[in-house]
């Protein structure tokens, strides 16, 4: 069953999450980067599912879940900052060198390590402050 709400969302994310460490303890780098891009994109719709005012979440949750576009972290935290919400600093810094795409689907091989360890510290960190924001 699809996420329907912002916890719904937001359990997704972490078993996006802990596929993705999964995948990388076993050294699929590139496909640990996939899965982590999920926790990024679940967390995020999480947040503007929570901040979105009641009347207003049956609108918003269509929104975000149609079109290949809602899966960019970018355009995620677009309607972020609609909803007046940015990342913490360090968080934002982080998302800069971040170039996930669901496009990784369709690649083979793997991803540098140390990239890839740095790409999945920058989603458990949105993860656990998306975490904090949720009642």
């Amino acid at each position: 069953m699809p996420p329907t709400t912002s916890r719904d969302f937001q359990k997704v994310a972490g078993q996006r999450l802990t596929t993705a460490q999964t995948l990388l303890r076993e050294k699929l780098t590139l496909d640990a980067q996939y899965f982590g891009g999920y926790t990024v994109e679940c967390s995020l719709k999480a947040l503007i599912l929570h901040a979105t005012p009641d009347p207003d979440k049956p609108d918003k949750l269509k929104r975000i879940t149609s079109g290949a576009k809602m899966h960019r972290p970018e355009v995620l935290l677009g309607e972020l900052r609609d909803l007046g919400i940015s990342l913490p600093g360090e968080i934002a810094r982080r998302m800069r060198r971040f170039d996930w795409t669901t496009d990784l689907r369709y690649e083979t091989g793997r991803r540098d390590t140390g990239e890839t360890i740095a790409f999945l510290r920058t989603a458990k960190a949105i993860y656990d402050w998306v975490e904090g924001q949720l009642p």
